[in-house]
């Protein structure tokens, strides 16, 4: 009988804007996640490929340059990770599950979901459906209205559309939405490329900043006196484990990247949301998209109160350090987490791996007796 593998692949660093932030999220769940049970391995993508090594648990190297590891590869339908070198590949162990700590941009948006899905391992992370529609927050807000979910209204703009007819464009969203508005990429993160606009000048040139990071776009309402609040989730044992609602603090109109990630270091615990009715409403929120999704692995649900309304904003599917803190006090408790992702993850692929694939038909058998060629017509 073959021996169950315990190699746990953690996938971080990626090509996006949030690869440094990745490296973060990957090193942590590398080194918290518990050795007795698995043997965790990393899998580091920069621009110049995959790689795997010792050094990359340690997140000093890193501040130093690339750190020095082997380049690996997988296969499709293949559960292993192989070394490659001198144009040979080298086996290094079968992959039982993989936690994917990719931050936005191929990562986060469905592709790493879709290649182990193609490989045929188990992913203790949100799957390619709910991954690609949180990602793009124009297609986020469509699924979220039809669950009867309050969204700030806006309108999408596509690169190409709107340079035909500028002006119009603009017209277009002072009638619909009114100043002041956000402008942002629909499938960028963390608070890159986003503007706000109190006039006509201001909404053509934060459009034109947004587009030099995608070439779909959102413009929504911009709110006033808003509160954020955030609600973390995760499934296990067919259920979903919510988190208590915090309140992040920051400065200004915009939650900017340097707030998310440079000022955090600054800033000691997050305050919990104490409105409990308010609270609940979210929490009840969060589980129904987890639900709707049909999600595994941790999200991080954010929205926005403003005037007694409560608007989801946007469903993170790799939240910064896999939003751990939102349910474990200390870092010496994330391995029991991420234990809880890993079976979740394994026990919805074998799920999934029990459906059936095929379906006895005629189809080649009745070309076969056309001759085995196809006509044009």
């Amino acid at each position: 009988m073959k021996k169950q593998s315990k190699s746990v692949l953690v996938v971080f660093g990626g090509r996006s804007s949030e690869h440094d932030v990745s490296v973060i999220t990957g090193v942590l769940t590398l080194n918290c996640i518990d050795k007795e049970r698995y043997d965790p391995i990393p899998l580091y993508i920069n621009d110049e490929g995959w790689f795997t090594g010792k050094n990359l648990f340690d997140l000093s190297g890193f501040g130093k340059g690339e750190p020095k590891a082997e380049r690996v590869v997988i296969l499709p339908g293949d559960t292993s990770l192989y070394r490659l070198a001198g144009g040979k590949l080298r086996r290094i162990a079968d992959i039982c599950c993989a936690v994917n700590c990719c931050h936005g941009l191929n990562g986060e948006d469905g592709s790493i979901a879709g290649f182990f899905r193609l490989a045929g391992i188990p992913l203790a992370s949100p799957d390619i459906l709910s991954s690609s529609v949180c990602m793009d927050k124009a297609a986020a807000k469509i699924f979220f209205k039809g669950l009867g979910i309050d969204v700030v209204e806006g309108v999408t703009l596509m690169k190409g559309e709107y340079f035909a007819d500028p002006q119009a464009t603009l017209a277009r969203i002072e009638a619909d939405i009114g100043y002041p508005v956000i402008v942002k990429p629909a499938r960028f993160g963390s608070s890159i490329g986003i503007k706000r606009a109190a006039d006509r000048e201001g909404l053509g040139e934060a459009i034109a900043y947004a587009f030099r990071f995608d070439r779909k776009i959102v413009a929504e309402r911009a709110l006033e006196n808003f509160t954020e609040i955030n609600c973390a989730a995760y499934g296990s044992g067919g259920g979903v484990v919510l988190s208590e609602c915090v309140a992040p603090s920051f400065q200004g109109e915009l939650f900017t990247f340097e707030e998310k990630y440079i000022s955090a270091v600054k800033r000691t615990k997050t305050p919990d949301f104490t409105d409990e009715e308010t609270a609940e409403k979210v929490k009840n929120i969060t589980a129904l998209v987890y639900r709707s999704l049909g999600m595994t692995g941790v999200v991080r649900a954010d929205f926005l109160l403003s005037g007694g309304r409560v608007y989801l904003n946007e469903v993170n599917t790799v939240p910064g350090s896999l939003a751990l803190y939102m349910f474990r006090d200390k870092i010496s408790a994330y391995g029991e987490l991420i234990g809880e992702l890993i079976r979740e993850g394994m026990r919805a692929h074998r799920e999934y791996e029990a459906c059936a694939f095929t379906y006895p038909s005629c189809v080649l058998g009745s070309a076969s007796a056309l001759g085995g060629k196809s006509k044009a017509r």
